[in-house]
């Protein structure tokens, strides 16, 4: 089944990865140097949360906070851009990457262009800026836009429909219902509730499957039980760990 978004394909896998604040292990979450390496792997997604600057500039950065991965404190709303980008965003992961800043969304749409797709997880975003955004970096094939159910229709709205958008379904939400509702591109579901059949209903309506496999579920069993069920993305913390799974089974390579 043709799904209804065409995205960006950087490889020809049947199931794609998204890594999860890009490539942590090695580097510092949501940083450059995250992105690059994932893309030097071949991953085909990066999962980035972004918020917003006390003077309205979107950030990546996952925490409310600055304190726990950057040098500085307090909460990001309270800080200007110029404040957050003077900050200490490496040592505390190693001394290797003392120094590496706090990206931009713009900054990091342009040096994605064309290598790598962005789940744009959204924790405070101005929907009018965010669109504009991704539009002016003609980069509505390789974004999919993570959020609110009243988030995403503005984001439809604002985009008339060029810009790709996702949120989770749960198993109590009736999925006929759900879709006239909230007409999404792709749907998230955690992995205890991804099975064959809501992967091809899903299908059959055009929509993209991603299975959300952190914490306990981020094991090689629940990888092959999604794959098998037919999600066509997989978001994991540990993207070689399940690249190197895939390829054993059978499904990636």
């Amino acid at each position: 089944m043709r799904r209804k978004f065409p995205f960006f394909s950087p490889s020809s896998h049947s199931v794609q990865i998204i890594a999860h604040r890009g490539m942590k292990q090695l580097a510092p979450e949501n940083t450059k140097p995250a992105i690059e390496k994932a893309i030097e792997f071949g991953i085909e997604w990066v999962e980035l949360d972004i918020r917003l600057t006390k003077d309205g500039h979107h950030v990546i950065l996952h925490d409310s906070s600055l304190d726990r991965v950057t040098d500085g404190k307090g909460l990001v709303e309270e800080h200007t851009l110029a404040e957050i980008l003077a900050l200490d965003a490496g040592s505390w992961f190693s001394p290797e990457y003392a120094g590496e800043r706090i990206l931009t969304l713009k900054e990091t749409l342009e040096f994605c262009s064309g290598k790598i797709n962005l789940y744009l997880d959204c924790k405070r975003v101005e929907p009018v800026r965010l669109v504009n955004e991704i539009l002016q970096a003609k980069m509505e094939s390789q974004v999919v836009v993570y959020g609110s159910v009243e988030l995403l229709r503005e984001i439809k709205r604002l985009s008339q429909g060029r810009i790709a958008v996702m949120t989770k379904w749960r198993p109590d939400f009736d999925p006929k219902e759900w879709v006239g509702s909230v007409n999404p591109d792709a749907v998230e579901i955690d992995a205890p509730f991804v099975t064959r059949s809501i992967c091809e209903f899903f299908h059959r309506q055009g929509i993209w499957v991603e299975a959300k496999t952190l914490g306990d579920w981020d094991k090689r069993e629940v990888w092959e039980k999604v794959a098998d069920a037919g999600a066509d993305w997989i978001q994991t913390g540990f993207p070689l760990e399940l690249a190197n799974a895939l390829k054993d089974y059978g499904i990636r390579r």
